[in-house]
């Protein structure tokens, strides 16, 4: 039988939600309000201990008459609205057919149900039978507006995380716009904390950024269509915690498109966070009997620092998001066609590629961009998937076969979202291209954006690449999109409320992702955006890996996989080796550090492996088998991050099963410091009542020794090395 993980105590009207590990909990106040009390580590019982008492305050408006000390101005609120009091950032505003945003939301009642929620329009987090989830809905009712909202808060026995969603139901006979719906709101305590967003760009995604929080309002988010590398969906806060030790209370969001995380410090030192869809860009107008459905939070608090909250995204990712054929199903190595020949492809350079890929140990070819339409560029054919004669004289399929019958399977690669403006499609179909009626749309990397609003589109995206799987015999698609919204409208008569249109792209473009990944589970989709472009937990649900950066350089992909870490585990990241010079930075670094850059993610290559001398062949099939070797034990492991390239100049990682009976370690070490005489690595998270063996010089370590004195290693002299440890419980 299953154990009851929410309780509500009657008397003082408290609800609680716990695991083994943590604790959240909120209160009714006044049989209205709901008051935020706990979110943290597991206590086994609530009693009001930590309530503040509250005192009347000149300017503070009250909405309980008989108590004139009460008021939403400062209590810790797990909702918010306009115009009651609560001059902090509301996390639901309603615009009424009157012009108003007056709403005044009271506590109905509470349903509690076994599971999580499911949500057929877009991604959410996956109900596991084997995995018990119990979900709280609260109702509360604006009885003059007649609207309802509805609460819901999901607690996993097998995770730390707790995921939260609102829901409007409009009961009303009216239609209203809603302005703002965050997902989830919480009101904490200020105690000096610290913030940690990320902000990045194209080829550098995922940089940390570790701010003290002022007084005020600090937000990051994107409006631009998509998650975007600039500010992607995270927000955590933390008091002196390290990647070792510490409280940190993170958030993100399930969802690829615009999205806004806001940060508020009052002036009685209340912090409120919120996440969820970015309202500058965002409205929705919802008839009677319509409802609306906000994306899913995760809220992820650890007591074991960053790495512990890190660990807690990364187990749910793992058992809750990714798509169940390929949770536990290892990917296959491939090399890639794109940094060997660009444009530049044809059906004899990938025969030849296919044949060096099998006598190195590859188990998977990519062909990608320029093998249809006239593609010589990225000006033309987007829209045109037609395969390139000239190129592919005999199509794509013999290729595919051919690749089998040496053992390997085929990709290839699409960006279906997208259209040129010379293109065979946008003369027939002018209607379907996201645009203004006013205004001829923007060029972004020379291709204009699909509607996707537009069922038809929808269907066509969907009719290709169901043709395309169907007749090529291919099991990966790489899905690229390469460019951000800049006239977000329709052509589609019915397309009154401009700000209603990136969300329902989004809607569309889940909709075409849920279709093909359900007819085709067995075929591998890796998510791409010009590399970490959309790189988030939306599109983990139906891809289960993403090309974390079109920058393979081998020192800034330190700080790409460091960050990018703190959300998602390395084995849905993916990372080839690439040639030096170094195409995106024109550096020079060694192999080594290439190669163990690459094995730290789902590994391939983006070479011409083809031109490699028979030495460099033999080198590369060696990494090829070794990697294979790890591969179960790097998809099911355990990732710590031990030194950060943010902070020094080294990067440091492990790897290791739950047991801790096997541990790897990957060093990096950038520039040469002639003061630095050895280079010293801890290795905290390590079994300390057991003795280890490091592989290669068999030597025999106790487990306390590793993670108190640490390992010295040699530093010689030269810049950028990379070493590699492989430690085993004795």
């Amino acid at each position: 039988m299953n154990k009851q993980m929410i309780l509500y105590d009657n008397q003082r009207q408290v609800f609680h939600l716990m695991n083994d590990n943590i604790s959240y909990v909120f209160e009714i106040v006044e049989d209205t309000y709901l008051a935020h009390r706990h979110w943290g580590k597991r206590i086994e019982s609530y009693s009001l201990s930590n309530k503040s008492t509250l005192k009347k305050r000149t300017f503070a408006a009250m909405t309980v008459p008989e108590r004139p000390e009460f008021s939403l101005e400062y209590v810790p609120l797990e909702v918010s609205f306009p115009n009651q009091g609560d001059y902090r950032e509301p996390s639901v505003q309603i615009r009424m057919g009157n012009g108003y945003t007056v709403s005044r939301f009271a506590y109905e009642k509470f349903e509690i149900s076994d599971g999580a929620p499911e949500f057929t329009a877009f991604p959410h987090a996956r109900d596991i039978p084997e995995s018990h989830a119990q979900t709280l809905t609260i109702h509360l009712v604006d009885s003059i507006s007649n609207i309802r909202l509805l609460l819901f808060y999901t607690i996993f026995e097998d995770v730390d995380i707790i995921i939260r969603s609102s829901n409007i139901i409009n009961e009303s006979r009216s239609s209203v716009m809603i302005e703002k719906l965050f997902s989830a709101s919480i009101d904490m305590r200020y105690d000096g904390q610290l913030s940690t967003t990320f902000y990045g760009t194209h080829q550098k995604e995922y940089q940390l950024n570790h701010q003290p929080i002022s007084h005020g309002k600090f937000s990051v988010g994107s409006n631009r269509g998509a998650s975007g590398p600039q500010y992607p969906p995270y927000l955590s806060i933390s008091k002196d915690a390290t990647e070792f030790a510490g409280d940190v209370h993170a958030m993100t969001l399930i969802y690829s498109g615009n999205h806004l995380s806001n940060l508020e410090r009052d002036q009685y030192n209340h912090l409120r966070l919120q996440i969820g869809l970015n309202p500058d860009a965002f409205a929705w107008q919802l008839g009677p009997d319509e409802s609306f459905q906000s994306p899913q939070a995760v809220l992820s608090y650890s007591d074991k620092g960053y790495n512990g909250n890190s660990n807690a995204f990364h187990q749910f990712f793992n058992k809750h998001l990714i798509p169940q054929t390929w949770a536990k199903k290892p990917r296959p190595v491939l090399v890639n066609s794109w940094e060997m020949s660009y444009f530049d492809v044809s059906e004899k350079i990938m025969k030849d590629l296919i044949d060096s890929a099998k006598e190195m140990g590859f188990e998977t070819v990519v062909l990608d961009d320029g093998w249809f339409g006239e593609r010589t560029s990225s000006k033309t054919s987007l829209g045109d998937w037609q395969v390139d004669a000239n190129k592919f004289p005999n199509g794509i399929k013999p290729l595919v076969d051919y690749a089998k019958e040496q053992g390997l399977q085929f990709g290839i690669w699409f960006e279906p979202e997208m259209i040129s403006p010379n293109s065979d499609l946008v003369k027939s179909h002018p209607d379907w291209v996201m645009r203004t009626a006013e205004y001829e749309p923007l060029l972004g990397r020379s291709q204009y954006i699909l509607d996707l609003t537009n069922a038809e589109v929808q269907t066509f995206i969907i009719d290709l690449l169901t043709r395309s799987i169907e007749d090529f015999g291919v099991s990966y698609i790489k899905w690229d999109m390469n460019r951000h919204m800049t006239d977000p409208a329709s052509n589609l008569p019915n397309r009154t409320h401009a700000n209603e249109y990136s969300h329902r792209y989004m809607l569309g473009l889940y909709r075409i992702l849920d279709t093909i990944t359900t007819l085709f589970p067995e075929v591998l989709f890796e998510n791409c955006s010009s590399g970490g472009g959309r790189l988030d937990p939306g599109m983990l649900y139906f891809m289960p890996q993403t090309w974390a950066s079109d920058n393979t350089d081998g020192l800034d992909r330190q700080r790409i996989q460091y960050g990018a870490s703190y959300l998602f585990p390395p084995y849905s990241l993916t990372g080839h080796v690439s040639s030096v010079p170094n195409h995106q930075t024109g550096r020079v670094i060694d192999f080594e550090t290439r190669k163990h850059l690459a094995s730290f993610t789902n590994m391939g290559y983006e070479m011409d492996i083809m031109q490699l001398s028979d030495h460099e062949k033999a080198v590369v099939k060696d990494h090829v088998e070794g990697y294979k070797e790890d591969r179960d034990f790097l998809m099911a492991s355990e990732f710590y991050r031990l030194e950060s390239p943010f902070d020094t100049n080294h990067c440091t990682w492990m790897f290791t099963d739950e047991a801790r009976n096997k541990i790897i370690v990957y060093v990096f070490r950038n520039t040469y410091d002639v003061s630095e005489l050895s280079l010293l690595i801890k290795i905290p998270f390590i079994d300390l009542k057991a003795n280890y063996v490091e592989v290669s010089s068999q030597t025999q370590y106790s487990g306390s020794e590793l993670a108190n004195c640490g390992i010295a290693l040699e530093n010689p002299i030269g810049d950028h090395l990379a070493l590699r440890l492989d430690f085993e419980k004795c």
